[in-house]
């Protein structure tokens, strides 16, 4: 049974590429700090760079500062604001900015594993003028499962909704899985391989992403008596 889902699997990917016109190979790098700051409510901050055109250009870096509440049980909703730069096909920086609004549903199935569904909205702008304006809707669903007291593999599939005309239409998505691993307390590496590629098209492409991720998360600090 694994051995055929091994061999799905590895048809899949291979049949994606083999139908792509162009293919790219990219580097997304991150460190990440999270603390809570009241009883339900996480605050969290992202610095990235991401690198493309198979690892040979730095072609954005960014900063990511979220909050989320938990707002019933099970269901969590956050805001992020998103501020940094992304390169031109000229080579040329230019600004970037994006709000992002979600919301987020896990739930247990066991003592080992773990499913979330996150419904996202985003608006973003590039450059200054004129405004390079982009807007999206996403729908990512991952599945969690705890290998060890230390590691933990996640396997998960998001689609993409891009406007077209007066309608949002399917328009990429996004296989990824990734392994965490504890180093320290409170202290995790993941490392993750994403691939990404449009539902149809005239010119099909296909997108190679290795992850590799440190975050830190710190206690609540307590309050002076």
């Amino acid at each position: 049974m694994r051995l055929k889902a091994v061999v799905v699997t590895v048809a899949f990917f291979s049949s994606i590429v083999a139908h792509s016109q162009w293919v790219d190979y990219r580097g997304w790098t991150s460190l990440s700090l999270s603390q809570k700051v009241a009883k339900k409510t996480l605050a969290s901050a992202d610095v990235a760079m991401r690198w493309d055109r198979d690892f040979s250009r730095l072609g954005s870096t960014f900063i990511d500062a979220s909050i989320s509440r938990e707002v019933l049980k099970d269901i969590t909703a956050s805001v992020a604001l998103r501020g940094g730069a992304s390169s031109t096909d000229e080579y040329q920086w230019e600004s970037q900015r994006r709000v992002a609004g979600a919301l987020r549903y896990k739930n247990s199935l066991n003592n080992k594993s773990s499913l979330s569904i996150r419904l996202q909205g985003q608006t973003g702008l590039k450059g200054i003028a004129p405004l390079d304006l982009s807007t999206a809707a996403r729908i990512k669903t991952t599945y969690y499962y705890k290998v060890s007291k230390k590691h933990r593999l996640s396997l998960s599939t998001e689609v993409f909704f891009r406007p077209l005309y007066s309608n949002y239409e399917w328009s990429d998505t996004r296989f990824r899985v990734a392994f965490r691993k504890k180093v320290r307390k409170r202290k995790f590496f993941t490392f993750g391989y994403q691939l990404e590629t449009p539902r149809n098209g005239p010119d099909p492409w296909v997108e190679h992403t290795i992850i590799c991720n440190f975050s830190l998360e710190k206690k609540r600090r307590k309050s002076d008596k």
